[in-house]
This record gives C-alpha cells, structure tokens and sequence, in this order.
C-alpha cells in the first residue's frame, strides 16, 4: 500500500501526547515506523474524514433549524446586558 519510491515533502506536524503514544503502539503492533504509521493513517482515513466532515455534506437550515438557532436566548441575553454595562477602562497614555 506504501510506495517508497514517491516523491515526498516533509511537513512538520503538532501532535498530542496521546495521539503520540498511540501512534508509537501502532508502530510497535505492526512493525512500522513511527512515520509510516503516520502516513498510513492519513492515507488510509482521509476518505472517511472527506465523507465525515466534507462541506458537501451541510443540508439548508429547515424553518424549524432556523426558529431554533435565532430563537431568543435568555441566558445569552442577560450576559450580554450585563458586559455591556460595565465601565470601560480606558487605555493609558501613550
């Protein structure tokens, strides 16, 4: 599945403790580098990712979703009365 001899481009990555651990278990079960693993990984779940989260898959808001989404928020509305009532500080003097 992996060919070696592609051209390749180095990207570095930022990657959690727990994402890291894991990788190096998958290494370690199947006997691939760190790295390949990490190709593999995006190689083999980057379909399911397109499928998963693709915009294509975002449906238009029924009446129902909208009434929902911009329905009055009382909780919402009461934070922002009262932020908005606090004193400003001004910025000092340059």
């Amino acid at each position: 599945m992996y060919d070696s001899s592609m051209k390749t481009e180095t990207f570095p990555l930022a990657v959690s403790l727990d994402l890291l651990e894991e990788v190096r278990q998958a290494a370690k079960e199947t006997g691939l580098s760190m790295a390949d693993v990490m190709r593999q990984s995006a190689k083999l779940g980057l379909p399911k990712l397109r499928q998963e989260l693709s915009v294509s898959r975002l449906r238009p808001m029924t009446d129902k979703d909208a009434r929902e989404a911009y329905a009055p928020d009382p909780e919402w509305d009461a934070l922002e009365k009262a932020m908005t009532a606090r004193a400003l500080h001004p910025r000092p003097q340059d």
